[in-house]
């Protein structure tokens, strides 16, 4: 009877173990993006009349583009491991505003997946005389 009662109890203290360790909170986005992001892929994807007609995917080099987003709202760019540019960043819910002069930037659908950071951008582009809608789906990884 004393090893189906320790029994019992070791497994009901690793399943309460388990249960508690499951339980971790998620950061907020605004604190899950801060830290040095590698682009990995850039992914555009072409709409004609809301018909999806065909995307590209492109694979990036080590180093060739990443970005760095601070707990203060400063974003640093890197092109090749060099410093390219900074800038300020606002973000309000998952969009993230960078200030760009007269042309602020966008990005859309900003997530934080574990070490995997996306988010979109979306342009238009003429091709043989037709408008496409073109999102552009950025793939990070952290740093």
């Amino acid at each position: 009877m004393k090893k189906i009662t320790l029994l019992s109890g070791t497994i009901s203290l690793a399943l309460f173990s388990l249960l508690f360790i499951s339980c971790e909170k998620e950061k907020p986005l605004s604190e899950a993006i801060i830290g040095k992001w590698d682009v990995q892929t850039i992914q555009q994807v072409y709409y004609l009349q809301d018909a999806k007609k065909f995307e590209t995917t492109y694979f990036m080099e080590a180093d060739q583009l990443a970005y760095e987003l601070t707990s203060g709202g400063s974003i640093i760019w890197y092109q090749d491991g060099d410093v390219y540019g900074t800038s300020n960043y606002s973000l309000t819910g998952s969009k993230l505003i960078i200030e760009n002069g007269d042309q602020d930037m966008e990005w859309d659908k900003v997530s934080v997946d574990g070490n995997t950071l996306t988010w979109s951008e979306y342009e238009t582009d003429v091709i043989d005389e037709d408008n496409f809608d073109v999102e552009i789906i950025f793939t990070a990884v952290r740093n």
